[in-house]
């Protein structure tokens, strides 16, 4: 019966890879009541929102691209500019302020804030945000519950603090290798040279902080690193605006970052790369430039090519903005990439664009780079050619994963702890204490039923790393398990009798 079970768990494993990619990001909101509709990607069309924001946004919609919820930090009153609120909120499928949804922690900037979907709850969704650039403020995380409220939602728990570094403006998050659970991942901002990377794991049992990473050259960190993945998750490009282009391979099973490939490491000469975004076929990369002088604001779009042997030589300008700001770049949904920009007009306050209330070209349109994976002039960007329907674009566009990404086929991980905890029925009469200073993990267990145990311990990555066999004590089993010998990671913990199982997890650091 136990061997049967077990296939049972394989092939719902096995399957779940499609079972959990149910959500996509095909409905955008942005700037001041903006928004696109991607429902239809061979016709995307302008819609609209409640939202006045300068940057920050994430949406989330259902697999058909029926909107769900968005979020973002606006700034309210729109005037004066200097009266505004960094608070954040939560906006339902209906265009109004979700159950509980407001007051949420943010500081107005432009990548600041991410969705990921709940594992084992098909209602159930994170909002990542960062309190961004003060000290001891950190990362964040609100739960939203689809289930209340006939489907519009309420927020379950409001601004839980899981880290208390000063996070910079650009977090993102991919999906795990087992197609379930997600990694979400920041940066800290510091004036001093950096190589600090942060992981979270969101899986069914919360948010785990794995151990801080150190990857790449040290670089100044000024509050601005866009950090995005590949189409697969498997590499992530970080572009920091003095000028850092750098990328990481990425194991969606660890959570590790290993192979940095510098294309460029600038400490000096401040190149202010403000957005970027890698083309579907990863051979291209595009950066938003801006320069500023006395008189005239000059920025300009550039294409790298990532195959070139000289990545810096690749350098083209597609276009020179004069008077025009170029802000976030944003691959949509239909593999074209999206360019943000407001008008430098005296009118204008860096603010908040709602200080000028004439719609001009540059605010009411976005431009679009219609063939990212052909290089020069043959990628057909063309500036301010999708209109917002009168509605108005400022720097920020939508900051989404791929949630349609799936399970990393073939990989160690992609039967995983999808379910064999839930499927089998694990107790939650296993606890495990890790400490640090002496690099032991405690296992105990109690009320156990059978004469004897049988404990393992597996990787992050399915491999089974530690076994050892032995009588129970009556109903309780002890174990002192010496850690040194492995890395510092994620670890899970079976622990079975000749009548049951048990499991659970811990983090060495």
């Amino acid at each position: 019966m136990r061997a049967v079970r077990f296939l049972l768990v394989m092939f719902l494993l096995i399957a779940a890879g499609n079972i959990f990619a149910q959500n996509t990001d095909r409905f955008w909101v942005f700037g001041d009541s903006a928004a696109i509709d991607f429902s239809d990607l061979s016709n995307p069309t302008p819609s609209w929102s409640v939202l006045r924001s300068r940057g920050s946004s994430a949406t989330i919609c259902d697999s058909i691209g029926n909107l769900l919820f968005y979020a973002s930090t606006p700034r309210v009153p729109p005037w004066p500019y200097t009266a505004y609120t960094k608070e954040g909120y939560i906006i339902n499928k209906d265009q109004q302020l979700m159950q509980n949804g407001d007051k949420l922690v943010g500081d107005t900037w432009y990548q600041e804030m991410i969705i990921v979907s709940e594992p084992n709850n098909s209602n159930g969704y994170y909002l990542f945000c960062a309190g961004e650039l003060a000290p001891d403020v950190g990362l964040f995380y609100t739960k939203i519950d689809l289930s209340y409220n006939n489907g519009l939602g309420k927020v379950t728990q409001k601004n839980v603090q899981i880290n208390t570094d000063s996070i910079a403006d650009g977090i993102t998050a991919v999906r795990h290798g087992n197609g379930r659970d997600w990694w979400v991942i920041a940066r800290n901002w510091k004036l001093q040279l950096t190589d600090d990377i942060m992981v979270f794991l969101v899986d069914p049992s919360g948010v785990t902080a794995m151990p801080k990473q150190h990857i790449g050259v040290p670089k100044f960190a000024n509050g601005f690193v866009r950090m995005k993945f590949n189409q697969e998750g498997t590499r992530m490009y970080n572009v920091a605006s003095r000028g850092n282009i750098e990328r990481y391979d990425f194991d969606r099973c660890t959570g590790l970052f290993s192979n940095p490939i510098i294309y460029e490491n600038t400490l000096v000469n401040f190149k202010n790369y403000w957005g970027f975004e890698v083309s579907p076929d990863e051979s291209k990369i595009y950066t938003t430039s801006i320069y500023q002088t006395a008189n005239q604001d000059t920025s300009y779009l550039i294409q790298f090519d990532l195959n070139a042997s000289n990545f810096l030589a690749s350098a083209e300008t597609l276009h020179t903005f004069l008077n025009d700001i170029p802000g976030i770049l944003q691959k949509g949904p239909d593999n074209k990439i999206y360019l943000s920009t407001i008008s430098a007009n005296p009118d204008t306050c860096f603010d908040y664009l709602y200080c000028y209330g004439n719609i001009n070209t540059t605010n009411s349109n976005i431009s679009v780079i219609n063939s990212p994976d052909s290089a020069g002039v043959a990628c057909n960007f063309q500036p301010f050619s999708f209109y917002l329907g009168g509605h108005k674009a400022y720097w920020g566009l939508p900051n989404n994963p791929n949630y349609e990404l799936g399970a990393w086929v073939g990989s160690p991980c992609d039967t995983l702890t999808v379910g064999i905890g839930e499927v089998l029925g694990y107790k939650n009469n296993l606890s495990v204490f890790y400490d640090l200073r002496i690099k032991t993990a405690f296992v105990n267990a109690k009320g156990l039923r059978g004469k004897k145990a049988t404990l393992q311990i597996f990787n992050s990555a399915g491999q089974l790393i530690f076994t050892h066999n032995a009588p129970t004590d009556g109903e309780y089993f002890t174990l002192d398990v010496d850690m040194s010998p492995y890395m510092d990671a994620m670890y899970v913990i079976r622990l079975e009798t000749e009548k049951e199982m048990v499991g659970g997890k811990f983090v060495k650091r």
